[in-house]
């Protein structure tokens, strides 16, 4: 059976405390130019991130956390803690750590570079993603991973790309090995971005897992963390190798898909291409699949996203 139609009790009594995704450039809303880094001035890090937590602080919280962010990453993530019962926390890079039923702002910033809400692009010098974060945990709306956490015993499930592993992996270090003994970490090739006392955390998932439940690169870790849920024990608590195990087992028993080879396009040939996908249709997620599937088209989520405004800027200017 496929992991996204098992009934949420085959899987009810896991033994998950905590479950962590990253927030989405998708939300639900459109987001206000004052609530994103477009807004802020080219400065220090230290100054631009006093003034982002100065501005953020003006808008109002009135969407529930869980509420506000979209994408099929976020809901398998959000799914993952119902079906086990554990609180949801996101890791946001506008915000800091949040908690799904906490209200917050609507806002749009991003630490993957390469999109117009990347607040890199603000920063002159070297942008430090864990200093940022550390920053952003100052923020009312914020908890400290120890306070989320708690003082449970089980798993802790947290699913990350490399961005935001760079932006939280000091962080989370610094817990020590007691409490990172309960974590489990999903996401491609982030050993190279998370500091070495994570390593042990880190899920054995690779290509393989697209046999099993296909997606994006942009939603792997949530996806793997997904199928996670599916395989640890309903009772009694387990260690990593344990768990472990059941993944290795699972992964040994397909064969990656050969992906099809798409020829790279440059951003003028792209923009062009989406200029015609918008006479008929609208939706960056609609666009890209279709290029993709139609004119075998390789371009990553991010990239794309900010050629397609740039095209939506270029037809409204005419």
């Amino acid at each position: 059976m496929n992991p996204l139609e098992q009934p949420s009790q085959t899987v009810a009594t896991k033994r998950v405390d905590v479950v962590v995704t990253i927030c989405t450039l998708r939300k639900r809303a459109r987001v206000p130019v004052g609530a994103t880094p477009a807004s802020l001035p080219l400065d220090t890090q230290d100054a631009v991130q006093a003034e982002w937590i100065e501005r953020i602080q003006t808008f109002p919280p009135d969407t529930a956390a869980r509420v506000l962010y979209a994408g099929r990453g976020f809901s398998l993530a959000t799914r993952a803690s119902e079906v086990t019962s554990a609180k949801l926390y996101i890791v946001s890079a506008g915000l800091g750590l949040v908690a799904a039923d906490r209200d917050v702002p609507l806002y749009g910033l991003t630490v993957s570079a390469g999109h117009s809400d990347s607040i890199a692009a603000r920063i002159v010098g070297e942008f430090d993603a864990g200093a940022w974060f550390s920053g952003l945990q100052a923020l009312p709306l914020s908890e400290r991973w120890a306070d989320a956490i708690g003082q449970g015993t089980g798993r802790i499930l947290v699913a990350l790309t490399r961005p935001y592993a760079k932006m939280v992996g000091g962080s989370l270090a610094a817990l020590g090995p007691r409490v990172l003994d309960r974590f489990r970490i999903f996401g491609a090739s982030l050993a190279s971005v998370l500091p070495p006392a994570l390593h042990p955390a880190l899920a054995p998932y690779d290509e393989r897992l697209e046999a099993i439940l296909p997606g994006t690169r942009s939603d792997f870790s949530q996806r793997a963390m997904f199928h996670f849920v599916g395989l640890i024990a309903e009772e009694g608590r387990h260690s990593r190798d344990v768990d472990y195990a059941a993944v290795t087992s699972a992964l040994t028993k397909v064969t990656a898909p050969e992906r099809p080879r798409r020829p790279r396009r440059s951003d003028a040939e792209l923009i062009e291409l989406i200029a015609v996908r918008l006479r008929s249709q609208l939706g960056v997620a609609r666009i890209l699949r279709s290029l993709r599937d139609e004119e075998g088209v390789a371009c990553e989520q991010s990239r794309f996203t900010r050629l397609y405004q740039k095209a939506l800027q270029k037809r409204e200017a005419v």
